[in-house]
């Protein structure tokens, strides 16, 4: 699986957005911030699926997911290696149209391990307008980002009228990376404007 992601990181380096795949950790902490009342999650850019395998392992079932990949090579691995889940080969930005057809059920929350910052601002609004709004009222949006920074800076989470916060940062990890949920009824914290969260995953 690592030669499959290799492969997709030399194919488009800015889409994946990583050197290595997300670390166990990684997937650990992203996989516990989902309710387990979730009817239905949605993961973006989910890669070779080791936050796909963390959220079966917290009791996700492999038919509430959708896995959105944008690279055909990784969506096949997908689809042989979780094939009671529903894989949907395509871009993030036409969102709206890939996941309609998918059922009527309301998408409640969102995995993304989809690189934010390295996406030019008007690429980066396209597709967070696209996640809000298949998004549930009450569902949120759980992001990672190896940055110092927010994935979602206060100025466009404004803008997309969400709130965030950071949950937790996972040292276990290359390069270490920090947790943020966003979603119209998240309650902020302090961590929103940039301060560390001092809690560790590991």
């Amino acid at each position: 699986m690592y030669q499959r992601f290799i492969l997709a990181l030399f194919r488009n380096p800015k889409q994946i957005g990583a050197v290595v795949p997300s670390s166990q950790s990684l997937a650990r902490a992203m996989a516990s911030e989902v309710d387990l009342a979730s009817q239905t999650v949605l993961e973006l850019g989910p890669g070779t699926g080791v936050i796909t395998q963390a959220l079966l392992s917290r009791g996700i079932k492999m038919q509430q997911l959708i896995l959105l990949e944008r690279d055909g090579a990784l969506a096949g691995l997908l689809s042989s290696r979780f094939p009671d889940t529903r894989v949907i080969k395509g871009d993030a930005s036409k969102l709206e149209n890939l996941v309609n057809p998918c059922g009527s059920r309301p998408i409640d929350t969102i995995v993304s391990s989809l690189p934010l910052l390295n996406m030019k601002r008007e690429d980066r609004l396209a597709v967070l307008q696209q996640v809000f709004s298949v998004l549930d009222e009450d569902g949120k949006l759980i992001q990672f980002t190896y940055s110092a920074k927010a994935p979602i800076q206060k100025e466009l989470a404004s803008q997309l009228d969400v709130k965030g916060r950071k949950v937790t940062t996972v040292l276990k990890n290359l390069p270490p990376a920090s947790v943020w949920i966003y979603g119209r009824s998240v309650e902020e914290n302090s961590n929103v404007l940039g301060a560390k969260n001092s809690e560790k995953f590991s």
